[in-house]
């Protein structure tokens, strides 16, 4: 198998198994290309192929942002100087990764950029040493994440609709705020009562959701969103202005940036990394700039 630099892990089962349907498609545009491809079998095996793989210098993820967090998990656990480049043609439902990385949504345009584009460094997010390529969330948005597991099972909605359906049902539903201890950059931690911590790399989330659209995903911090507790009418209110990015200057909503953060609960306290649904009542994390090398479009 390691006969080819390239090696392309694809998720057959993204976006509701539409991914397996592709899956000659991107053989086709990938022909000029050398590379080998593997299909992932069950969660975590692109972690596992990942980490294992041997003789290439770039590793593909075709499916979701959930396929991109497994890939990047398993070459973050090799050796800095083993540790092939990154790529992506984007297959999922979310595809918030993509973009932070400038990859354009069209398969076709993707898989040119594949072939001429360039290797940029990024910066990769650790929390209780799970990698991260995009998002960590505590508070309301792993209660969001959490439904839209749900809902994309029993509806097969994906995107911004899939998580703004899900929302909604948390805020009808369970808006309620946490009470947590959080320290930045190794300050002496201070009680929040917050709905949301969003810690970012980019600036989307939830398929969409401009949560921190300042966000720079190489300038060797993340961009921090918290918003206080709100009324359902005011969350409504707001929800327009949260998902195209006009909710930073807004009383309730606190913008920041660090470099590292201890978030700390008397009781767990859900969260959603890259997707992944957690449930802990304690979470370090920290930054690693320009971590990763990833093959992006010229013009990104």
């Amino acid at each position: 198998m390691n006969a080819a630099r390239t090696l392309v892990i694809t998720n057959p089962a993204a976006k509701h198994g539409e991914a397996a349907r592709l899956l000659p498609v991107i053989e086709r545009l990938l022909q000029s290309i050398p590379h080998d491809t593997v299909e992932t079998q069950a969660m975590g095996h692109a972690t596992d192929i990942a980490l294992s793989a041997a003789g290439y210098d770039l590793i593909v993820a075709v499916g979701g942002d959930g396929t991109v967090h497994e890939v990047l998990n398993g070459l973050m656990r090799r050796p800095a100087d083993d540790r092939p480049a990154l790529g992506l043609l984007p297959t999922g439902s979310g595809n918030d990764t993509r973009r932070t990385l400038g990859v354009p949504e069209d398969l076709t345009e993707a898989a040119l950029a594949l072939a001429t584009g360039v290797r940029k460094r990024f910066d990769v997010g650790l929390c209780n040493g799970i990698y991260f390529n995009n998002s960590f969330a505590a508070g309301l948005d792993a209660k969001v994440t959490a439904k839209a597991v749900e809902y994309k099972v029993t509806t097969k909605r994906s995107g911004l609709w899939l998580y703004l359906t899900a929302l909604l049902h948390v805020l009808f539903n369970d808006l309620s705020s946490f009470e947590l201890r959080i320290s930045f950059d190794g300050q002496p931690p201070e009680v929040h009562d917050t709905l949301i911590v969003a810690v970012t790399n980019g600036p989307t989330y939830g398929g969409g959701f401009f949560i921190t659209p300042d966000a720079v995903s190489d300038d060797g911090q993340f961009d921090v969103c918290m918003i206080d507790p709100l009324s359902l009418p005011q969350a409504l209110v707001r929800l327009p202005f949260v998902i195209a990015g006009k909710h930073t200057k807004m009383r309730p909503v606190h913008m920041s940036r660090h470099t590292s953060l201890v978030i700390e609960c008397d009781s767990a306290v859900p969260a959603q990394i890259d997707g992944e649904v957690l449930l802990e009542s304690r979470y370090d994390i920290s930054i690693l700039p320009r971590a990763i090398e990833c093959v992006v479009p010229r013009r990104a």
